[in-house]
């Protein structure tokens, strides 16, 4: 706060600060109200500070504060006023506080003092005038003491609230300076930042491993069903087709061997849906080879062009221009793009356009990567199914995007490459995107 601090310095003088930026205030500290009325505080760089330790150090218990938080609160009391201030109209004891009582409780409600929300919208504005006057009574109270800040509780109310009636500042609990204060660390700043970094690292770690347990689980629930439809579902459905297939063979009626043939379209597709929940949960052994993935863009390309075509779908495809080399299995490389054009074919319907391209992206921090973009304008894809997209038990048909299997074999694909997969959308069409390092 370098307006305060050169204050502080020249106790006999009331330089004026040559800019609000220079003033060090950061807002102002939650309402005092009493009566029906509504006083603000100003919240310095020392009380914000003192705060966020008071808050990361808080207790349910909060007779049994660390003791160094305690005298580090303790001297901001000491090094701001409006902190203290503060402090003294909310303390909900005697007339008598020591300075350790009050940072303690203090320690011990900071944070529910400072949750609620609702102070912050009805919070007034805060203008250069507002800022001025502050870091005058701030300057002033660098030659008096304590008691006397105290005293002139009014002044730092009024700036920012109604006039102060005098026998409630008179009822203010006096305060007993006991022990003896925290030397002012330099770095105390840079110190809580630290503090609260490593704490967010293990928030971090925290949600990391509970991601990596919930993909356990997942792929071990996968794994279990998938070995269940396999064993009871296949041997009925291979027994479906067989009959349905000699049923249509001898059938001349052509509407009731169209509707055969049709009961055998639906066996294959559900004997793939096993296979593919197979693959997500017990995939098998890649066999990777230097392949260029330009070859499978453009055959993927040709082998659904005449597919989109028949529902009027437009299907662009865009290779680059140089040799896109990685190392890969080709047929598995394959299959995911097959997968990712069909689902973008499936969510248009009709009528639309599907674009299948290739891009080279360089890092600093890693090899070059290869990606394989298939944007279509089908429907949107909403933030929940974007999250769910890859779930083998989940399903978005529901907002015109069939998502089902195909996708977490696409996704299981990407996860034996080293690779990623990812979609995203907007209101209207999606991007699906694969991104292969060379």
């Amino acid at each position: 706060m370098n307006a305060v601090t050169s204050l502080r310095d020249q106790s006999n003088e009331s330089p004026f600060p040559a800019s609000a930026l220079e003033l060090g205030w950061w807002g102002v500290l939650p309402p005092i109200d009493r009566a029906g009325k509504r006083w603000w505080l100003p919240l310095s760089d020392t009380a914000m500070v003192a705060v966020a330790t008071a808050i990361s150090a808080s207790d349910a218990q909060w007779s049994d504060s660390n003791p160094l938080v305690t005298r580090r609160v303790t001297s901001a009391f000491l090094d701001d006023p409006p902190l203290l201030l503060f402090a003294l109209l909310r303390w909900p004891g005697d007339d008598f506080v020591s300075a350790t009582e009050l940072a303690e409780w203090f320690i011990g409600v900071a944070p529910s003092e400072f949750s609620a929300g609702e102070w912050i919208v009805s919070a007034p504005r805060i203008t250069k005038m507002h800022q001025h006057r502050w870091s005058r009574l701030m300057a002033r109270s660098r030659t008096t003491e304590p008691k006397d800040w105290i005293a002139s509780a009014a002044e730092w109310l009024q700036v920012l609230g109604p006039v102060v009636e005098s026998d409630w500042i008179e009822r203010l609990p006096a305060v007993i300076w006991d022990g003896s204060p925290e030397p002012k660390p330099k770095l105390e700043g840079s110190r809580l930042l630290q503090r609260l970094a490593r704490a967010r690292e293990r928030e971090l770690a925290t949600e990391n491993s509970l991601s990596v347990l919930a993909e356990t689980r997942k792929l071990a629930a996968a794994k279990q069903l998938a070995y269940g439809l396999s064993h009871e579902i296949n041997n009925p459905l291979a027994n479906i087709s067989a009959r349905a297939q000699q049923l249509a063979r001898d059938e001349a009626d052509p509407q009731r061997q169209q509707s055969l043939q049709q009961i055998v379209q639906q066996v294959y597709r559900a004997h793939e849906m096993i296979a593919g929940l197979m693959f997500f949960a017990n995939p098998p052994e890649t066999n990777r080879e230097r392949i260029d993935l330009n070859e499978l863009v453009r055959e993927a390309g040709d082998e659904f062009r005449s597919i989109a075509s028949g529902v009027d779908i437009r299907l662009l495809v865009e290779t680059a221009s140089d040799p896109a080399l990685v190392m890969a299995d080709r047929a598995m490389m394959l299959e995911a793009i097959r997968v990712l054009l069909r689902n973008s074919i499936e969510a248009i319907g009709s009528g639309g356009t599907v674009v299948l391209s290739m891009e080279r992206k360089e890092a600093p921090s890693r090899n070059p990567q290869w990606l394989i973009h298939i944007a279509d304008s089908g429907p949107g894809l909403s933030v929940d199914a974007s999250k769910h997209a890859f779930d083998p038990f989940y399903s978005g048909r529901e907002a015109g995007r069939g998502l089902g299997l195909g996708l977490c074999r696409a996704y299981r694909v990407a996860q034996l490459h080293d690779a990623t997969i990812r979609l995203s959308g907007g209101l209207a069409g999606c991007v699906a995107t694969i991104a292969i390092s060379e």
